[in-house]
């Protein structure tokens, strides 16, 4: 099942193709922007505004490593801006997909 498309933004990095998103969270008061590989490998929800800048890996790959699928919290190692532009989403796509030095947030006991 592929990802749908209609009302969201998409970009290429590397040679995958991600959709992302902001959009208002069911559950709490903040926007969240979203980005789905198009194999849905790699899943990030990064919450806007927040006290902690963290982000949330749903998917089967985060840092070049399998993970289990649950969700994993880890520090943002930059902020996130008032405005989320397609360079943002391509920083936080690399750091996502290429580098290993993501900080798991239960390591270090922050609120979320």
């Amino acid at each position: 099942m592929s990802v749908a498309v209609k009302g969201r933004r998409q970009i290429i990095v590397g040679d995958q193709k991600y959709i992302w998103y902001v959009a208002l969270d069911d559950d709490s008061p903040y926007h969240f922007l979203n980005i789905v590989s198009d194999d849905k490998c790699l899943i990030l929800s990064c919450p806007l505004k927040t006290e902690t800048e963290y982000v949330i890996s749903k998917g089967r790959v985060f840092q070049t490593k399998a993970t289990n699928g649950v969700w994993n919290r880890y520090l943002l190692p930059f902020k996130t801006p008032d405005v989320i532009t397609p360079a943002f989403v391509e920083r936080l796509i690399v750091w996502a997909t290429q580098i290993t030095d993501a900080v798991p947030i239960y390591d270090i006991g922050l609120p979320v």
